[in-house]
Formats: C-alpha cells, sequence, structure tokens
C-alpha cells in the first residue's frame, strides 16, 4: 500500500502521534520519561518546530507542532526515535525497533482546531501526570518544550489573562462529534479542517487531499469513535466511597453501538445471531455488526439483549482498566461517573467503611484483568490471520447501480481460496491452536447479515 503523502503548509500546525511496537509500553518509568524529553529538546535544537502540546503515554508519545519548514518534522521523528530506541534497548537488555513504524500527522486549521487539539491532547494525561503541556498552558507552570503558538498568545496581554481564558476552554464540555472528527482524522492521515480550508491547500500544493472517507466517521462504518464511556474517571476510595452499583439490566448506554468488539473466546457464542467481522485498521481486531446504519439492533427497547449471550465487552461498563504515569505495568480503575448504574441511595457498595474495596469491587476488578488479558490474545490472532494475507474487504447495500446504498463497510472477512492456499504446516498449526474454529464461526456468521435486514423489517412492522 502507497505511503500517505504528508503535507507542508507554512505556519500551520500538524497534530502527530508516534506509537509503540505491540503496545510496548515504552515509558516504563520516570527515568525513561525524563531521558525522552531531554533527546525531544536536544532534536529540536534552534527550535525548528514549535510544539504547542504535548504528552506522553505509557505506549505513545501525541504532540501539536509548527514546523519551521518542509523537512522540520520528518528530520525531528528520525533522530528522536532512534536516540530513544538507542536508550530503551540499552536500558532493557533488548534488541530491534520500539516503533509500530511511521509517525501519523494530520494538517491542522488552527482557526477552527488548535485549541480543540491541544485540549485533546492535554485530557488523556491523568492528573498530576508530570509529563505533558498541561501544567504549562493550564498553570503557566515553566516547560522549556513548549513555545505558545500565535493563537493563544491572543488569548490575553498576560500570561494569567492567557490560562484563564485558556482554562475556561479546557473545562468546557467536550464536542463528542469534533472529538471523533480529529481522532478519524489524525488515524488516517487526513486534513483536519473545514471543506474550504482543504480546497485552499489542495489549490497550493496541487495534490487531491479530499476523499469520499474524508471528515467525520460515517455512522455506517466499522470504526471505534462509539463511545459508550461519556465521563471516564480514576476511581478513588475518598472521592467514590459513598458511591453504589446497581445491577446491570439496561444496556441502552451501547444504543448508538454499530459494532460491538469480542474475544477470540466468544465468537462461536455470538456468531449464532451476528456476523463476525474483522476491523480494517492497522491493528485489526474482532467485532460483532449489529446496525445497518442507525442504532443498534442487537438492543431491545427495554435497553435487552436479544440473546442470552451477553458479550463482555458490555459486561465490564461502568468500569475500565489504564495504566498508571510511574508504573506502566501497573493498572487503575476507571469508572463512568456519569453512569445512571452508580447511586448514592441503592445498590452494592464499592467500598467498605474501612475504605478497602468491596467483594462487589473486587469481582469487577478480576473481570476487567480476565477481559485485557483475552483482549492481548484475540489480537494477537487477528494479527497472525491479517499478516498471513487471506483478509479482503468486504461491504453490506442494498440495490445496485445508480441505486446502491452502502449500509455498513470498513471491515474484512476471510477469503476462504485464500485460506486453502496457506502451506499445510501453517494450517495445522491453525488447527490446533484453534484458529481455524474460529475462522469456521466467522465465515458461517456472514449469513447473519440476513438476520439484520429481518430484525429491521420486524421492528417497521
Amino acid at each position: 500500500m502507497a505511503r500517505k503523502v504528508r503535507v507542508f503548509v507554512k505556519d500551520s500546525s500538524q497534530h502527530v502521534i508516534l506509537k509503540s511496537l505491540d503496545k510496548l509500553t515504552v515509558f516504563r518509568d520516570e527515568e525513561d520519561c525524563i531521558a525522552f524529553k531531554t533527546f525531544l529538546q536536544e532534536c529540536n535544537t534552534g527550535h525548528t518546530l514549535a510544539i504547542h502540546a504535548y504528552v506522553l503515554m505509557p505506549h505513545y508519545f501525541e504532540f501539536l507542532a509548527t514546523p519551521s519548514n518542509e523537512d522540520a518534522l520528518s528530520k525531528f521523528m528520525q533522530s528522536l526515535g532512534r536516540k530513544y530506541v538507542g536508550y530503551f534497548n540499552k536500558k532493557y537488555h533488548r534488541t530491534g525497533t520500539i516503533w509500530e513504524g511511521r509517525y501519523k500527522s494530520s494538517l491542522v486549521e488552527n482557526t477552527r482546531f488548535l485549541f480543540d487539539i491541544m485540549i485533546y491532547i492535554e485530557k488523556t494525561a491523568p492528573e498530576g501526570h508530570s509529563f505533558s503541556s498541561k501544567e504549562k498552558n493550564l498553570h503557566n507552570k515553566k516547560d522549556d518544550i513548549v513555545t505558545y503558538s500565535g493563537l493563544y498568545k491572543e488569548l490575553g496581554f498576560t500570561d494569567e489573562q492567557r490560562v484563564q481564558k485558556y482554562a475556561t476552554l479546557f473545562s468546557s464540555k467536550a464536542d463528542e462529534k469534533k472529538v471523533e472528527f480529529i481522532t478519524a482524522c489524525l488515524e488516517k492521515q487526513n486534513v483536519t479542517g473545514s471543506l474550504e480550508f482543504i480546497k485552499n491547500i489542495e489549490k497550493i500544493v496541487g495534490i487531491a487531499l479530499s476523499s469520499k472517507e474524508r471528515g467525520r466517521p460515517k455512522k455506517e462504518e466499522i470504526e471505534k469513535g462509539k463511545k459508550m464511556y461519556k465521563n471516564l474517571v480514576i476511581l478513588d476510595r475518598e472521592k467514590h466511597k459513598e458511591f453504589k452499583i446497581n445491577p446491570l439490566t439496561d444496556l441502552n448506554f451501547a444504543k448508538s453501538a454499530t459494532h460491538i468488539p469480542l474475544l477470540a473466546s466468544e465468537v462461536s457464542q455470538v456468531s449464532t445471531t451476528f456476523p463476525i467481522v474483522f476491523t480494517a485498521d492497522e491493528t485489526p481486531s474482532l467485532v460483532a455488526i449489529v446496525s445497518l446504519g442507525t442504532d443498534s439492533l442487537a438492543i431491545t427497547q427495554d435497553g435487552k439483549w436479544i440473546t442470552s449471550y451477553v458479550p463482555s465487552y458490555l459486561r465490564k461498563y461502568p468500569f475500565s482498566l489504564a495504566a498508571t504515569k510511574e508504573k506502566p505495568e501497573q493498572k487503575m480503575i476507571l469508572i463512568d461517573e456519569d453512569s445512571s448504574l452508580f447511586s448514592k441511595s441503592k445498590g452494592k457498595q464499592l467500598f467498605k467503611k474501612d475504605g478497602e474495596k468491596s467483594e462487589t469491587l473486587d469481582h469487577a476488578i478480576n473481570f476487567l484483568t480476565s477481559y485485557e488479558q483475552q483482549m492481548s490474545v484475540t489480537l494477537n490472532v487477528a494479527k497472525i490471520i491479517s499478516q498471513s494475507g487471506i483478509l479482503e474487504d468486504r461491504e453490506i447495500s442494498v440495490g445496485e447501480g445508480e441505486e446502491k446504498k452502502v449500509l455498513v463497510n470498513g471491515f474484512k472477512v476471510v477469503n476462504r481460496e485464500k485460506l486453502n492456499a496457506l502451506s499445510d504446516d501453517i494450517l495445522a498449526d491453525w488447527v490446533r491452536k484453534g484458529i481455524i474454529a474460529m475462522i469456521d464461526a466467522h465465515l458461517k456468521s456472514l449469513e447473519n447479515i440476513q438476520t439484520l435486514f429481518e430484525i429491521v423489517q420486524k421492528r417497521q412492522n
């Protein structure tokens, strides 16, 4: 596949992310983060890159910057990546790269999206996280890495005024559609900007930048923009000491989900009702298609799953796991603080009177830990299948010719002929590992595309 064309426009910022290989934890302790920041400053000697916002997270480095020239960003990233690989491999006695591949970047329309992206980046940093630009932009703390953008300076005539106005923007409720748009543009390396901005850039650079896929993710695409968590926060034994949780009986929090992530161990159970497919992104995963472009067909009007087995992705709600900043190998518990499952008057306590975890919370943590371990196995299996070259693009559509309407796209399925053409030793290995059984269930499940149409017809009737 051809590489995405990188576009440079003078005085326009770039939203950039550099991910680790196979979610390797590349920032394991404070020493690693300090070393990376040191290399970052060394590689930016002369400030050929004006960095406006950044964050170091266990598996990636993300930032917003304005390059001074066409080669500034690529040279900076190449030098930074190599220096840190050398440091990391020496410290942890390993060899080879630690990065997923080339960094991803998106040209930004500053006047519309600069502050949104700064906040988008900085809000991923946990509270008290020392390795982000939040302390500089939000509290005017010293940080030699950050250079204020012209738009930031226009927020006021003094640093105090700028911080106050930025804090107001930061605390405002996020526009979920805009967040989804920013996420999609970076992932696909499209321009984060309006159609008018893109057309002007196309005239300047002489390259077509817009496409049918450009813009905010369509409802019918298999993508990761559907979020059932509305307000994820770290579970705090003091702040949430009075929180009680009620049974998960209403699944309407996932009503807008067009697909549901699955574990490999769940495929056989879910495949009897819904089509199971592979996502078409660089890191494929297994999902069940539960919609034809509207709300979920798997959830009834009263919030019930239409079959007896509810996927574990839904059952772990309203809890989630994330890595801690000091010890990425350790995990912290997150909760959707706005979930209707939580109450202070009824339900089972999360914490005992002495502040220790209740049996209910222990059970939730064990479930989350098991889910994460199984998801790691699932992603590895999907990666193996994808690397074998047997997946092909597929879509769900109705009508033909000019009347054709695509309802769902952006997913892949196994090509049976390519599967059968694999070498005998590979097939034998896949049989022993249960991969072939899972693929058979996946292929059989595609018959359930018709089931989705039948559900739609019943609901219309």
